[in-house]
């Protein structure tokens, strides 16, 4: 059977927070565009979608995870002001925002893309619909907006097939999770990993009064940061996302975008003199003996397995502890034991670990992490390495990126000498695949240098700053596949080079590797881009808030309305 076909101007592929930022920005500049949203899940918002359980919390604070024009509003939902913002209501703030914008009618929900392929200036998008036909779609604008965190790995373990109890990764906490913690016949629950998700996991059981057994692979990572979501900076007490997004807390990161917030003096002098170095040092030092000394790792011998293997500074690993309860009372109270092993196999009701002990569980939680692996096929062969996402095919694509990342390298570690020292500890993943390579973060490298403005991909950079980062790549990437702004082709390769390389020395403790991280990083990353599009990047109302006052999407309310303005205000001087 012959697929059906259907035409549309732009395509958005993903309805989670960057695919809703790139629709609704898209239609706000240009209403008239005949566009579409095709979309795996049963309903916008991403992660948030269909994984929503009750206890589920943001590591966001109140005012921080919202569309800067689409208030989350106090009376409407069920968030209070310097509180987390439950899963589920983000899951109906995203279906609100959608119907407030007149994006509903435009998503093919239970819809997934499967194979991408750029024909004759169109491309081409197969997708296939549950219970339906498969669907060729054509569009000349092409917007992938299908994230970091979509396909789990497989549970591999030896042994698994003969285990003979429930057994589900981080991607079924929301449907069977809570299933397993209030089966009353389920008295004890290994968790495997100490990520956040491994955090959510062993809360989850261990507040429905599960006995857990927390595994934190001796081979692995080691745990993630966590930090309460408030501390003392000096006399004040403030957000700890907050101080991501301060740029006086982002000029001790060594950061290759620094230069376009406008203080790159205040960086010079703490990244390029010894001096400076030694505070830099020290901040991060004082930053992670705070985390470590208020969360009681070197206090009580059950919880010396939680503290990271790492610095701070060397990782983009962290979250907050956004539970009702503190976790680490059902620690050292003894409900929850957690060990530094690794796991030899499985047998029936049994976890066997390489040290010849074993422990009996009626449930394992494990937390495999993400493919980076494209579960998208791109057409015609080698269309993957000029787009710029992870292919398979390491050969082909080191051997055209090695002069340019050899050239990154040598910048990057000139420019910021403290990044050679490298820790010994690092996230021993081996992905199979090469490393994101976008332009700003976004745009295709060969395609851009070809003067070719036809597809981009937005969110595919983690960090805390996820709305803020939304709303700006949103109004870029609409300028982008527009024409709107001019680009020196010939600097295209070394820019994304830089962005590639830079997560490598930055954050080798964290995915940097695979794809830019900005968790400090976030303000001047923005920077560029308002710069880019010739948008003042100073929003606060005094040199003082500049520099000392938290950024949060508020700050950038309007940007869209501010860049149409500029750009009919350009058109009207024209002779």
């Amino acid at each position: 059977m012959h697929p059906q076909k259907q035409h549309v101007e732009v395509i958005v592929v993903g309805a989670g927070l960057g695919g809703l930022a790139a629709a609704k920005t898209y239609l706000e500049l240009a209403p008239q565009t005949d566009l579409l949203i095709i979309e795996g899940r049963s309903a916008v918002g991403g992660v948030w979608a269909e994984n929503s359980y009750d206890g589920l919390q943001t590591n966001n604070l109140y005012g921080t995870y919202e569309f800067s024009d689409f208030p989350l509003d106090q009376n409407k939902y069920d968030v209070r002001p310097e509180a987390h913002i439950p899963g589920y209501v983000l899951k109906q703030y995203f279906g609100d925002f959608a119907e407030h914008f007149d994006l509903q009618r435009r998503i093919r929900f239970n819809t997934r893309v499967h194979k991408v392929e750029k024909v004759d200036g169109c491309w081409k998008v197969q997708a296939q619909t549950i219970g339906d036909a498969e669907t060729l779609y054509t569009c000349t604008k092409l917007i992938m907006c299908t994230g970091l965190s979509s396909t789990p790995n497989d549970i591999s373990i030896p042994g698994q097939e003969s285990f003979g109890r429930p057994m589900m990764n981080q991607t079924r906490l929301g449907k069977e999770g809570v299933s397993l913690a209030c089966d009353p016949t389920v008295k004890s629950v290994t968790v495997i990993g100490a990520s956040k998700y491994g955090y959510d996991a062993v809360y989850m059981m261990a507040s429905h009064g599960k006995q857990v057994d927390w595994i934190n692979r001796k081979s692995g990572g080691g745990a993630v940061w966590m930090a309460l979501p408030w501390v003392w900076f000096g006399r004040w007490r403030v957000k700890l996302e907050g101080l991501t997004t301060t740029r006086f807390v982002s000029w001790f990161s060594p950061c290759i975008w620094g230069e376009y917030d406008g203080f790159g003096w205040v960086r010079g002098l703490l990244h390029g003199t010894a001096l400076g170095r030694w505070l830099v040092r020290s901040f991060w030092h004082k930053m992670s003996g705070d985390v470590v000394e208020v969360n009681g790792y070197r206090k009580a011998d059950a919880l010396k397995h939680l503290e990271p293997d790492e610095g701070l500074f060397w990782t983009g690993r962290f979250g907050i502890l956004s539970y009702p309860k503190h976790i680490y009372d059902f620690v050292r109270s003894g409900q929850v034991t957690v060990s530094r092993k690794d796991i030899s196999h499985l047998s029936e009701g049994n976890v066997h670990f390489t040290d010849g002990t074993s422990l009996q569980t009626d449930a394992l939680v494990a937390i495999t992490g993400w493919d980076l692996a494209p579960t998208i096929t791109y057409e015609p062969k080698g269309l993957d390495i000029s787009l710029g996402v992870p292919t398979r095919d390491l050969c082909d694509e080191q051997i055209f990126w090695d002069r340019f990342d050899r050239a990154a390298d040598e910048e990057i570690l000139a420019q910021f000498p403290a990044l050679r020292h490298q820790p010994a500890a690092k996230i021993p993943y081996k992905p199979g695949v090469s490393s994101f390579r976008f332009y700003r973060g976004i745009a295709p490298p060969k395609l851009t240098a070809e003067g070719d403005h036809s597809i981009a991909f937005m969110k595919m950079i983690n960090g805390p700053s996820n709305a803020l980062l939304a709303e700006a790549q949103a109004l870029w990437t609409y300028a982008y596949l527009n024409d709107k702004f001019p680009i020196d082709r010939s600097n295209v390769y070394h820019q994304t080079a830089r962005t590639s390389r830079f997560g490598k020395h930055r954050y080798p403790c964290g995915f940097g590797s695979w794809y830019p991280e900005t968790v400090f990083d976030a303000m001047p990353y923005v920077d560029m881009l308002l710069m880019d599009l010739g948008i003042n990047r100073w929003r606060k109302t005094s040199g003082i808030r500049e520099v000392f006052e938290e950024y949060t999407i508020h700050d950038y309310r309007g940007i869209n309305r501010e860049w149409r303005d500029a750009q009919q205000r350009q058109k009207a001087a024209l002779p």
